[in-house]
């Protein structure tokens, strides 16, 4: 399945999604030390390497270094894909320099499931979603 979107950072990146279903911030819900979500939902599981997949965004100007910090450290997703970027979400992604779209033609989070392969094209605004 390809949905299509407006493009937040151009790029391409692939990989697993994980999904959280609540808005994301690089603080307080992400350990940048060890690679880990910290949210409830999620916890304890793995962002390294992964397409992050949410709702939106959250959280204070000191997210985009927190990105920058997992960027460095290789703990960082490789992309990030939500209904709806927020400021801050989108200066991370463009901090670290990472894919990210937002605002699809359909419903993401119905559409996508954690562990789902994902493909990010962020330089015509497409995600191909493979489902496990």
């Amino acid at each position: 399945m390809i949905l299509t979107g407006h493009i937040i950072n151009k790029g391409k990146a692939e990989g697993y999604a994980i999904v959280v279903n609540t808005p994301f911030s690089f603080i307080g819900d992400f350990d940048p030390t060890t690679g880990k979500l910290l949210m409830s939902e999620k916890m304890g599981e793995y962002m390294r390497g992964k397409v992050l997949v949410c709702p939106t965004g959250k959280g204070g100007t000191l997210g985009p270094y927190v990105a920058y910090d997992a960027m460095i450290r290789g703990t960082a997703p490789v992309a990030i894909v939500c209904d709806i970027a927020d400021p801050i979400l989108a200066l991370s992604a463009i901090t670290i320099d990472i894919p990210m779209i937002d605002n699809f033609d359909k419903n993401l989070l119905k559409e996508c499931c954690t562990d789902d392969y994902i493909k990010v094209n962020g330089d015509d605004g497409t995600v191909e979603i493979i489902k496990k």
